[in-house]
């Protein structure tokens, strides 16, 4: 098997970026998940309740964040120094509290705006800001950024086009926001896999990936297509949860991982 994709989504429920290598670290790839929309109360702002931010994606270009509107490649704004930040605020996301940096620029009233989301602040994950995995299916130290639950999540090729062929479209690999595609053949192989090993980098799978609302999501427009998680439910339901894809956390490895590189079943 082989990396057939590699994604980072910069802003939590924004557009991500597809690049040949990336580098892991606990929290999830560099960068991942790093950005957070949150309302007056600290609370996250996700495309579940703001389909509009399905129209637009965030690019990271050394210590600038650039907000792109998808459908062609219009730059709406950007933040300069956007990981430097002198005040803590509290962020919740889901039923986590911490604390999160708050990035001041003038650039961001109307990039909020633009998105759906009028009066919204956003915050950076920094060092000093820690949010651990659920103990339920942690080990000691994990950590994850703004994501979700987990730092990764993994699809593979075969579960993708057995899902297209049930739903009969193309669906867009998008839709599920994985960071790690694998070239695979087998539909669902991945259900049994405990532990993968990608050069010198170690994940472990705990669990598979509880999947919501936001797969019905066309990845560029918000356009629903409620076909998908229904087809998902036909076959996928474990415990009244619709499952696709493997949450993962990293082990431990040196440098960076790439497209193509071999990936191996531990």
């Amino acid at each position: 098997m082989k990396i057939h994709k590699l994604y980072r989504y910069p802003v939590k429920s924004l557009g991500g970026q597809s690049v040949l290598t990336l580098a892991p670290e606990t929290r999830g790839f560099k960068d991942d998940r790093r950005w957070m929309f949150i309302d007056a109360d600290g609370t996250f702002i996700t495309r579940r309740a703001v389909p509009k931010m399905c129209e637009y994606g965030a690019e990271v270009h050394g210590d600038e964040l650039r907000f792109v509107r998808i459908a062609d490649g219009h730059v709406l704004g950007a933040v300069a120094g956007a990981r430097n930040g002198s005040k803590q605020v509290d962020v919740t996301v889901w039923d986590d509290s911490l604390t999160a940096t708050l990035i001041e620029d003038a650039a961001i009233p109307n990039i909020a705006a633009a998105l759906g989301i009028p009066g919204a602040r956003l915050v950076y994950m920094a060092e000093d800001d820690r949010r651990p995995v659920d103990p339920r299916f942690a080990k000691p130290n994990e950590e994850v950024s703004f994501a979700d639950g987990f730092p990764y999540l993994i699809t593979t090729t075969a579960s993708l086009n057995d899902l297209s062929a049930r739903v009969g479209e193309d669906l867009d690999e998008r839709r599920f926001r994985p960071n790690i595609i694998i070239d695979q053949l087998s539909p669902f192989a991945e259900d049994d896999w405990a532990a993968l090993q990608i050069g010198t980098h170690r994940f472990r799978l705990p669990k598979p990936c509880a999947r919501c609302i936001m797969i019905t999501q066309a990845p560029d427009t918000g356009e629903r297509n409620l076909r998908v998680l229904a087809e998902l439910s036909t076959y996928r339901k474990v415990d009244h949860k619709v499952m696709f894809g493997m949450n993962a956390c990293w082990e431990g490895g040196d440098g960076a991982v790439k497209v193509g590189d071999l990936v191996e079943i531990k």
